[in-house]
């Protein structure tokens, strides 16, 4: 009965610790796991739980629950045995579940010593982490995980470092600052750098993995102006501030630099167009900034005659002091004679300097009696097709007639049609022109004539009686002429402006007499200047596609008649480029003679200058009952056709 009651003794505190096995996670950290051993000898059962507590410690060994940057805090395990006997020469690996970028373990694992204690350090990933982290420590087959905080660290920034405390100007140096959390080294840490003048690049930036923050200092401003005298440089991170000063020598003036001529080419006095150039020089520092306050000398070293420096007809060297911006402005003024024109800009006693360049007096813009205005065909198949184009040509040169400058822009007006609204004119070998388009299309005058104006702003003509090359109302006779109109009715006998016409109204008053076509102006709008506007009318007309031929004459030796379109309104010629083919049927074989067209009639017509073409077809050894075919075919291949008879 003895032995009996043991057995049940030993059962039951089989039950009893089996019934206590396995654990978990709790507030401390700590958790517990069961192992099994089997005395087969004994045929007696023993069960042991072995216990892992995992804490959050500081330096003094106090569990906390939060982490901080240096703050010298450690993942502590403890292994034990269910009855807290520790357990000695155990690996316990440390691996962090959750947020695993933001913390450092010094090592992954540690052995237990006598106290059955292993440890390892833990440290935010930078001193800027916060947020929260998971743990799991695991010593045979007992784990324990424990979730912890990453709080928010005070950063200290030590001496702000200079690489140099004194530059010339425009210079530049390395700066550096060292950032430490809890006395420890701090990486990751955001400093923003900063100076009273100058830059720094960058101006924000991190520590590195040895807590170093670094950046450029630039003795130059971002507008590229330059510092000098005392500039105090900044690092700041979070609540700490360092600062230093370093000491900038002043700029100098190293270089002057030509910057514009507006507009680059000016005219000759008395011409009526531009006559003033505003021109910029610019001075830089040695960084090639902006030089404020430098002095500068402008003066003429070529002029074509009476050009004047800051006021007209002075020439004078100007001296000017540079803006804030390095700037010195002034205007120049032409003289009466053309020419490339140049100027000087020194500094530093002339022993820098810069020259204009492009600068030019020109002799005058378009000039009335050198306006030419022109188009490749007069008479297009247009009256009954949209579409159909000229090519529209003007040349333009001054009053002595050399070209104008190129860019000068040309305007168009038609009385029907379409007309390319302006063109500009370029120097092609030299000569100024420029094209534009027509395009057949509604409204068609009833007449099928389309006026179109050529124009541009210019100078009426004049005989220079005292060669000074420039228009003296005293002395030099002026070619009046009044406002420049569109002379739709171009065929009136009265050649003068209707009421309703195309006109460019300049503000005159003055008594002149009118003109039509082809230069039109308006009576007694005149101005007594020189200044106009320069004009030239040519008139297109949109031809038909079918020929009538008007007044026959038939012999056996020729036929005669007149071509023209059919415009009721207006016979108008057929349209340029029209083609004509007479052929021979001879009808008197038994005569021994074979009618023939002699080949001299011609095979293109159209395109002239009458309101109707005449044709001559002379014949070789015809006679009477023979026929004659004409074909004639527009550019559009529209043919009529017509066979006479010799009579």
């Amino acid at each position: 009965m003895k032995k009996i009651g043991v057995w049940l003794a030993a059962s039951a505190l089989v039950l009893l610790v089996a019934g206590c096995g396995g654990g978990g996670g709790n507030a401390s950290g700590n958790m517990s796991s069961t192992e099994t051993e089997t005395n087969t000898s004994d045929k007696i059962t023993s069960t042991n739980a072995n216990v892992v507590t995992l804490s959050l410690v500081n330096t003094a060994g106090t569990v906390v629950n939060s982490l901080s940057f240096g703050a010298g805090q450690s993942l502590m395990v403890k292994y034990a045995t269910s009855a807290g006997v520790p357990i000695a020469n155990t690996l316990v690996s440390f691996t962090v579940t959750t947020n695993a970028t933001a913390v450092t373990l010094s090592t992954a694992t540690a052995l237990t010593n006598s106290s059955g204690v292993a440890s390892v350090n833990i440290n935010p990933a930078s001193a800027a982490t916060v947020g929260a982290a998971t743990v799991r420590a695991t010593a045979g087959t007992v784990s324990a995980s424990l979730d912890f905080g990453i709080s928010a660290t005070s950063v200290s920034l030590g001496n702000l470092v200079l690489g140099n405390s004194s530059l010339t100007s425009g210079g530049t140096t390395s700066v550096s600052t060292t950032a430490t959390a809890n006395s420890a080294l701090a990486s990751g840490v955001s400093v923003a750098f900063s100076a009273t003048c100058g830059t720094l690049t960058p101006a924000i930036t991190q520590t590195d993995g040895n807590g170093v923050a670094s950046s450029s200092y630039s003795a130059v401003r971002s507008d590229g102006g330059v510092c000098s005298g005392s500039v105090t440089v900044s690092a700041v991170a979070g609540g700490s501030t360092q600062t230093n000063t370093l000491t900038v020598s002043a700029p100098v003036a190293s270089a002057v630099n030509f910057v514009s001529a507006s507009p680059a080419q000016i005219y000759v006095l008395g011409s009526g167009a531009t006559t003033q150039s505003i021109v910029r020089f610019r001075v830089l520092n040695a960084t090639g900034g902006n030089f404020p306050g430098a002095v500068v000398t402008v003066s003429l070293i070529s002029n074509p005659g009476g050009v004047g420096l800051g006021t007209a007809g002075s020439t004078e060297a100007l001296s000017l002091t540079t803006s804030a911006d390095g700037l010195v402005t002034f205007t120049v003024f032409s003289g009466t004679v053309p020419g490339p024109l140049e100027l000087r800009a020194s500094i530093l006693n002339d022993s820098v300097y810069a020259v204009s360049k492009n600068l030019t007096v020109r002799q005058g813009p378009p000039s009335q009696k050198f306006f030419s205005f022109a188009a490749d065909r007069y008479y297009i198949e247009g009256k009954d097709y949209a579409g159909t184009t000229a090519t529209l040509t003007v040349q333009a040169a001054d009053r002595n007639g050399n070209p104008v400058p190129a860019g000068t822009v040309v305007n168009f007006t038609a009385e029907g049609g379409q007309v390319s609204p302006s063109c500009t004119i370029a120097l092609i070998d030299g000569i100024a022109s420029c094209t534009a388009t027509f395009s057949s299309q509604s409204p068609r005058p009833a007449d099928m004539r389309i006026s179109i104006l050529a124009y541009a702003e210019g100078m009426k003509d004049y005989v220079d009686n005292n060669k000074n090359n420039t228009f003296d109302a005293a002395g030099d006779t002026l070619t009046e002429m009044g406002d420049a109109y569109r002379d739709d009715n171009d065929e009136s006998m009265l050649k003068q402006y209707d009421p309703g016409e195309f006109t460019i109204e300049r503000g005159g008053a003055l008594a002149c007499t009118g003109a039509g076509g082809p230069a039109p102006a308006v009576a007694n709008t005149c101005t007594g200047t020189t200044a106009t506007t320069v004009r030239k009318q040519v008139v297109l007309t949109m031809s038909g596609s079918v020929a009538v031929f008007n007044d026959p004459l038939v012999t056996s030796s020729k036929i005669t008649f007149k071509l023209t379109d059919n415009n009721t309104v207006r016979p108008n010629p057929m349209p340029d480029g029209t083609t004509l083919l007479a052929t021979a049927i001879d009808n008197t074989p038994l005569n021994d003679l074979a009618c023939t067209v002699k080949p001299d009639y011609g095979t293109t017509i159209g395109g002239a200058s009458a309101g109707t073409t005449s044709v001559t077809i002379n014949l070789k050894d015809c006679a009477v009952t023979d026929e004659v075919t004409v074909d004639v075919t527009t550019p559009k291949l529209n043919k009529t056709s017509l066979t006479f008879l010799i009579e």
